[in-house]
């Protein structure tokens, strides 16, 4: 029994921990009876050797161990097993035809052999493979796949291939094949294989640009500690110059986290050194006060323009940099912000308005008599400064009551707000300095009913719904306000007179079953009159200079969870029709396609189309096309083009986008070897 059990760990020891990435862990003693069979078991005892001969068969739980021949030498520890050597543990498979291991030193051979890996279908096969530590290993003429055994798609092939766990797989005379064909050669080559994040080069991204010529990248992945890991790079961009940058990344606790990203080209093209710094840092201290950073700085306007990677990025017209500490009290929260803004239409951004600081502080509804009157409180102060330009400081307080009630169904609100603000002009030419002050207040009456209805149906297989109509009146009243004096920053200091009712209807579906609930659809619609004279600008509606003002509807459709439809728009009742207008259908069917088609409309502003259809299998085929299109100006703003074929084990991706902001177009070959990396 001793002697089998010994075999086991023998086989045990000689499958290679780590290879490309993947450990194997296994158990090194034995909490199952062991099972042994063979024709010849022999004994010498004078030499203390034990041999087993013809159809060895060792079981230990799920782990089978069969052999034609195996000899173990009890005092030097010597093993020797030889003919259709097969080890199986929980589908993991190592086979050979002859086995040296010596129990003492760990060290052996393992002659013709290769291992299956279940996890990741690592294929690995060597014509030697010599363990020469406690966690490194040679081999000669190694190969690996993740394509099976019987002609791979892929595999690569090195002369000369040193492991060592946790630690690197450095290889010589090193060929990458296709359909056992060689297609590129390395004469050295070194890959990390630690079951853990490890510090190595990354594969290059290789990208070609009309616009910038040929862009290569090479990434370095650095891992700092279990918490904190890094990736420096660097970019030849053919017609600009070399771009180095890098990416730091650390979640210390849940609640102490961050990444911070920063890039710096000597730009040919731009004939200066050009720069980015981007982060995120949240961290929570004692007693819940939180701090967050969010930062994006640029050298220059055109930078996010030139580098950033998506069309989103590449449209803005503005950046925020903020750091926020929150700290909440009990039915209260104080807020204190500093941001800085920096504008992407104009180089000189001295005139553009900082925070330094904004501080709000505001409550929840405190209650005055016990469901009858609530009171709340909201303030802030901010310090608008810029470098030219005049600079102010501003103080707002805005108490406020609240009176609901209900009487028979119908629903009433009552509130009640004072303005209490005052201005520091802290520097002015044109100005007087000094404190400015203005006063207003605002009464708002709100009047609903709410009409419920539930009911069965069959149809797609809702189950219970629930159906609520909410038809409301609201009436706001705001007295004149002189702005004499008051500086005129952001439309918070122009509250005009305010003199209307707002009339609204809406609907909500909503589905219930034994998943849960489920919002069906949404239907809001909403306009304002004015009772005296023309309406004024406000944030209270859309649309004024007569005394209608817009009509703001809002429309969600969800019949199903792969199908969804949005639509938002105000239009206009005095000839100019839609103002603004959105809609977007998303269709999703999982291994099949997707669809996203949006729509977004601006009057005089912008009018475009976005288009973006994928997926598919079709002869191991899949496709994905997506465009971004003016109507206003009549041309396309951006187009993707992405095929990629995927037979199996690999995957090669062809992709072309084509942009106008800014001009360019770039062709990419991706390709995904399955199991081991991207290239």
């Amino acid at each position: 029994m001793k002697f089998f059990r010994n075999i086991l760990l023998i086989f045990i020891l000689t499958v290679p921990l780590c290879v490309y990435g993947k450990q194997l862990d296994y158990k090194t003693s034995f909490t199952n009876p062991v099972d042994i069979s063979a024709l010849i078991l022999e004994h010498d005892r004078e030499q203390n050797v034990y041999t087993a001969k013809g159809k060895v068969d060792l079981k230990e739980g799920a782990r089978i161990l069969n052999a034609d021949y195996v000899r173990y030498n009890e005092n030097t520890k010597d093993i020797f097993a030889e003919g259709n050597v097969v080890f199986q543990d929980e589908g993991d498979i190592v086979e050979c035809e002859k086995l040296y291991l010596n129990l003492i030193t760990k060290k052996g051979t393992i002659e013709k052999g290769r291992i299956f890996i279940k996890k990741g279908n690592f294929h690995i096969s060597g014509e030697q493979i010599e363990k020469v530590g406690d966690a490194t290993y040679n081999m000669i003429n190694g190969e690996f796949t993740t394509c099976g055994w019987e002609k791979p798609a892929w595999k690569f092939s090195a002369r000369d291939v040193k492991i060592t766990v946790e630690g690197y797989a450095k290889t010589k005379g090193t060929k990458f094949h296709i359909l056992d064909y060689p297609v590129f050669y390395l004469p050295w080559g070194m890959f990390p294989v630690k079951t853990e994040r490890q510090s190595g080069l990354l594969i290059p991204e290789l990208v070609t640009s009309s616009r910038d010529g040929i862009k290569i990248k090479n990434s370095y992945f650095w891992v700092i500690s279990k918490d904190k890991d890094a990736t420096l790079y660097a970019q030849y961009i053919e017609k600009r110059g070399l771009r180095l940058g890098s990416e730091f990344r650390y979640t210390l606790r849940e609640d102490l986290k961050g990444v911070w990203d920063y890039s710096i080209i000597s730009d040919k093209d731009y004939d200066n050194t050009r720069y980015e710094l981007k982060g995120k840092h949240e961290q929570v201290f004692k007693n819940d006060l939180t701090l967050k950073l969010n930062m994006d700085y640029v050298s220059d306007m055109d930078y996010i323009k030139d580098f950033a990677p998506t069309t989103s990025e590449r449209s803005e017209e503005q950046i925020k940099s903020t750091m926020y500490v929150e700290k909440p009290f009990k039915k209260s929260l104080l807020t204190t912000e500093v941001a800085y803004f920096r504008s992407l239409l104009v180089r000189n951004n001295d005139s553009t308005f900082q925070y330094f600081p904004y501080i709000t502080y505001f409550t929840e509804y405190i209650p005055i008599i016990k469901d009858k009157f609530y009171t709340d409180l909201s303030s802030h102060f901010i310090t608008f400064y810029r470098e030219e330009g005049s600079t102010y400081s501003r103080f707002s307080l805005e108490p406020k009551l609240r009176f609901p009630y209900s009487w028979k169904g119908v629903n009433f609100l009552v509130n009640s707000t004072f303005y209490e603000t005052a201005y520091l002009i802290n520097r002015s030419d044109t100005e007087d300095k000094g404190t400015k002050r203005r006063e207003t207040f605002k009464i708002e009456g709100d009047m609903n009913v709410q009409l419920l209805r539930s009911y069965n149906t069959e149809m797609l297989n809702l189950g219970e719904m629930q159906s609520l109509i909410k038809p409301q009146l609201k009436y706001t009243f705001i007295p004149n306000t002189s702005f004499r004096d008051i500086p005129d920053i952001d439309p918070y200091d122009r509250i005009y007179k305010t003199n209307t009712i707002t009339y609204s209807f809406n609907h909500y579906l909503n589905a219930f079953s034994e998943k849960g609930s489920k919002e069906l659809s949404l239907l809001e619609i909403e306009q304002t009159y004015s009772l005296s004279g023309k309406l004024n600008p406000s944030e209270l509606y859309k649309g004024y200079g007569d005394r209608l003002s817009d009509i703001n509807a809002r429309l969600t459709l969800f019949p199903k969870d792969e199908l969804s439809f949005v639509h938002q728009s105000s239009f206009n009742t005095h000839g100019d029709g839609f103002t603004t207008m959105s809609n977007s259908i998303n269709h999703r069917l999982p291994n099949i396609y997707y669809l996203d088609i949006a729509h977004s409309y601006a009057k005089d502003l912008n009018n475009e189309l976005y288009f973006n259809l994928g997926g598919g299998t079709y002869k191991h085929i899949d496709g994905r096309y997506q465009i971004r299109y003016s109507f206003k100006d009549s041309m396309w703003i951006d187009t993707l083009y992405q095929l990629t074929y995927r037979p199996g084990c690999w995957a090669i991706t062809l992709t072309m986008t084509q942009t106008k902001r800014p001009r360019d177009t770039s062709v990419k070959i991706s390709f995904d070897l399955t199991g081991l990396t991207s290239i």
